[in-house]
């Protein structure tokens, strides 16, 4: 069996039991027809089994244990499962482009620029070890589009909006900033080691932010409508963990959110356009109506 089995086997018992805890036989079921859907062989022994069971714990942190009482396996522990499902969903994305040429024609990828993410081991080994690090930067805004160099303190690295972005304290003004990924080249990994700021948490720092935008502005109760279409997508894919549900019915979608209104929220309410209203609070309500008025007024000089 190759490697990729492997992996595929492990993800495949992982998800079966995080939907409900199984029975060995039941395991076995659920490996057997996935063999046949995908043409593979993921069937195995009991020994085979509790081998799987150890890597699993070892390679993922996610811990299985046999339920003596219930007689069926089941999660106890699954340290980080959002980290592991994105692991699991970059794997699947990798199986399917490795499809022979005559179905990897029916894949249509997106022509975007690439994310940085090639220097994102070595700026997780310089947060890791406290190292300052040197790059080149190049605003997406300037007109020269001149690169300036950076000498920063890496904190942490944050996804948005699929960009992956530094935050770190810039040694320039002491302020900590967020810089993309794909707009930094020339990463230069020091041996000075920085102190991380005691009072900076950046789980914390963003728990109210949209985005990556973190400008000091003050959370708020924000509460949106959205039309009935519109809403199925809302309920389906959250805009904050904070969102809270208030109607919910076949006019509308109502929720309440608590979060910064900051530039990048607004220009997500502005991309869904006559299918949100924001109810609360006025201040963004007359934010979005400038926009679009201004937006009306551009079409129309």
């Amino acid at each position: 069996m190759s490697k990729k089995q492997f992996i595929k086997r492990h993800h495949l018992i992982v998800n079966k039991l995080r939907k409900k805890p199984s029975s060995f036989d039941e395991i076995q079921d659920y490996l057997k027809i996935q063999s046949e859907l995908e043409e593979e062989n993921y069937e195995m022994e009991i020994r085979t089994f509790q081998r799987d069971l150890k890597e699993i714990a070892s390679l993922y942190s996610i811990e299985i244990e046999y339920n003596r009482s219930s007689k069926v396996y089941e999660i106890i522990q699954d340290v980080n499962e959002i980290n592991n499902d994105r692991l699991v969903e970059s794997f699947e994305l990798f199986n399917a482009l490795s499809l022979t040429e005559n179905l990897s024609k029916y894949i249509i990828l997106e022509k975007r620029r690439p994310m940085g993410t090639e220097n994102m081991f070595g700026i997780l080994h310089a947060i890791k070890n406290r190292f300052i690090i040197q790059f080149l930067h190049e605003k997406f805004w300037d007109v020269d589009q001149d690169k300036k160099t950076r000498i920063v303190h890496p904190l942490a690295l944050k996804e948005s909006k699929y960009r992956w972005y530094l935050v770190a304290l810039d040694e320039k003004d002491n302020r900590i900033k967020s810089f993309a990924l794909d707009r930094i080249s020339n990463v230069v990994i020091s041996q000075k080691k920085f102190q991380y700021p005691d009072s900076y948490n950046p789980e914390i720092a963003f728990q109210n932010s949209f985005g990556i935008i973190n400008d000091g502005t003050p959370a708020q109760k924000i509460v949106l409508s959205f039309t009935f279409e519109q809403g199925k997508y809302i309920k389906s894919l959250p805009m904050h963990l904070s969102q809270k549900i208030i109607i919910d019915n076949e006019k509308e979608l109502r929720i309440e959110l608590f979060l910064q209104p900051t530039y990048d929220f607004a220009m997500e309410l502005l991309s869904i356009g006559k299918e949100v209203k924001v109810l609360e609070p006025k201040e963004l309500q007359n934010k979005i109506i400038r926009r679009f008025e201004e937006a009306l007024k551009r079409y129309k000089e």
